[in-house]
């Protein structure tokens, strides 16, 4: 298997997670039966939704050949996801400052995990 086709595989991987981890955050504060949003969600998920098309567009360029621009498009999604996490911090309403939705550090494990993956498999592209 190809760097190429590892990078791709975990941006398959990757995607469907991200999404399910944004509906998650979607609901990730305490209160109601089900949860409720983040204060101003709206605003704070548009990192995670750019990050989302960034992955993508990398996914796309690598089927095309075009590795230095899916690097390019992988090392911005990195950064709009780490934002989209750093966004969450305190978001929730209570405390003097806000708090950490409940499951504020699976979110975080989860970035690190798929950073390294990427930033790793990364180095063996062309």
């Amino acid at each position: 298997m190809s760097a190429e086709d590892v990078v791709k595989e975990i941006l398959e991987q990757a995607i469907p997670q991200i999404q399910g981890t944004m509906a998650s955050m979607s609901t990730g504060c305490g209160g109601g039966r089900e949860g409720v949003a983040p204060v101003n969600w709206p605003n704070r998920q548009k990192p995670g939704n750019s990050a989302v098309q960034e992955f993508s567009s990398a996914r796309a360029a690598l089927g095309e050949g075009r590795t230095a621009d899916a690097k390019q498009h992988i090392t911005s999604a990195l950064s709009l996801w780490d934002q989209m996490i750093a966004n969450l911090s305190g978001c929730c309403s209570g405390g003097p400052h806000g708090e950490d939705p409940p499951n504020y550090g699976n979110y975080v494990r989860f970035r690190d995990v798929l950073k390294e993956r990427l930033l790793t498999a990364m180095r063996f592209l062309p």
